[in-house]
């Protein structure tokens, strides 16, 4: 894990998000659709970017529609179990969902941001009901958008360089190119 102080270790600027990840992340925030996803990030951090191997859903997280967290118990055990293994916890994913004609941004909150830690990754997914149909793609600002069955997703990925600021990072994922159908 790279040093908390931002002065002391290079700015990351991509993630790339392998495909068993992306399939965990994007099925955890389906099965709660209307509520809020969290779930952990395994993977490592190379020079300049992080690498995300697993996505692990808090399956009893408290959940809402505007918020999510984890239960203290449930997470002081996955932490224990987490110095275990050959992995390290680089970030967190939740989902931003659509409550009635309000639909989910794939953008940090003021309480996301102020949950942020230095040095880790965040990965956020909108999910809405589909308007029409969209193939997968890169957005201009590096994030991932799309269309599955029913929903419109929205993938933005975030690093806190300095307390109390988020600053966005390059999604890398092909599988997400080529495995969703619209």
């Amino acid at each position: 894990m790279p040093d908390t102080n931002s002065t002391k270790y290079p700015v990351i600027t991509n993630v790339l998000i392998q495909e068993r990840a992306l399939l965990s992340m994007v099925l955890s925030c389906i099965e709660v659709y209307h509520h809020e996803a969290l779930g952990l990030l395994l993977g490592h951090v190379g020079i300049d970017k992080y690498i995300v191997e697993y996505a692990i859903p808090y399956q009893t997280a408290m959940k809402g529609y505007s918020w999510v967290a984890p239960k203290s118990n449930a997470a002081d055990r996955m932490n224990k179990i987490l110095k275990c293994l050959p992995l390290s916890l680089i970030g967190d994913y939740h989902s931003h969902t659509q409550w009635k004609t309000l639909r989910g941004e794939p953008t940090p909150s003021g309480d996301d941001i102020a949950d942020m830690e230095c040095g880790r990754v965040y990965i956020i997914m909108a999910i809405n009901d589909k308007v029409k149909a969209e193939p997968w793609r890169i957005t201009e600002n590096g994030f991932i958008t799309g269309t599955l069955n029913e929903y419109k997703i929205d993938i933005g990925a975030y690093t806190c360089p300095a307390d109390y600021k988020s600053k966005p990072v390059k999604i890398i994922c092909p599988s997400a190119l080529g495995l969703f159908l619209p």
